[in-house]
């Protein structure tokens, strides 16, 4: 019985130090992947910061125009109608 005990004592000591081990490795693969990845962005604001942004060009006349047409119809406007009812409920 005391070596059932022992036995089941020494498994449970290996199988800890053994996930003791496993969870270091895993932690040192992590923090090796936020490294890699801060090294990754830095680079990756580095480039952009020193290469040129290609800006889209600037509309031109004929396309400014018809923005301005198209933003004046989607503007809500109140007709200029009078509307009047006569005696019997009917339209004028």
């Amino acid at each position: 019985m005391y070596t059932e005990i022992a036995i089941i004592g020494l498994q449970t000591l290996v199988l800890t130090i053994i996930m003791i081990f496993m969870f270091r490795g895993m932690a040192r693969t992590i923090l090796e992947s936020f490294v890699a990845l801060d090294h990754q962005i830095s680079e990756a604001i580095k480039t952009l910061v020193e290469s040129e942004i290609n800006l889209p060009e600037a509309p031109n006349p004929l396309q400014q125009i018809l923005m301005e047409v198209v933003m004046k119809n989607l503007q809500k406007n109140e007709p200029n109608i009078e509307l009047v009812r006569g005696q019997d409920g009917k339209f004028k």
